[in-house]
């Protein structure tokens, strides 16, 4: 094998890995924009658990104040703390939530805009890349054929 066949075998390989290149980038792309969206559903999820719970709780609040509110003429003394407590829990973890699915947001804006340029060089720069290759091969292949075998 000639330094031409040589040069030209090794390019042919790595345009091949290119290929696998943009092939393997598109889906890690792919997955960084799933992940996103699985971290949203799961807020998402939480968000809606805690707002449901954060509804019992103070739900179960007002029964127990209107209870209090009819205490002195039933002379049963109804202590709410605990409530109190349950509905200033809810209220807190359903806050933590919220600042966690902010937190997502302004990172997945990041990600976005980042992911986009990258996708803008995988469709884009890398075939007009993998062209000029091409033809670059194609005009030494053309070119060593031209040759004198003595060359």
């Amino acid at each position: 094998m000639t330094r031409v066949d040589a040069d030209i075998e090794a390019l042919k390989e790595f345009h091949a890995a290119l290929i696998r290149f943009r092939d393997a980038q598109r889906e890690v792309a792919a997955r960084g924009g799933q992940e996103v969206e699985a971290a949203r559903a799961s807020l998402a999820e939480r968000a809606g658990h805690w707002r449901s719970v954060l509804e019992q709780r103070q739900a179960e609040l007002d029964v127990c104040r209107r209870r209090a509110a009819q205490a002195p003429a039933m002379d049963d003394e109804v202590d709410c703390a605990g409530y109190v407590h349950a509905v200033a829990e809810a209220e807190q973890r359903l806050e933590q939530i919220r600042r966690w699915q902010q937190r997502v947001e302004e990172e997945a804006s990041v990600f976005v805009g980042v992911a986009g340029r990258f996708r803008n060089l995988l469709e884009n720069d890398l075939p007009r890349t993998q062209a000029h290759l091409s033809a670059l091969i194609t005009r030494l292949e053309a070119a060593r054929g031209v040759q004198s075998p003595g060359s």
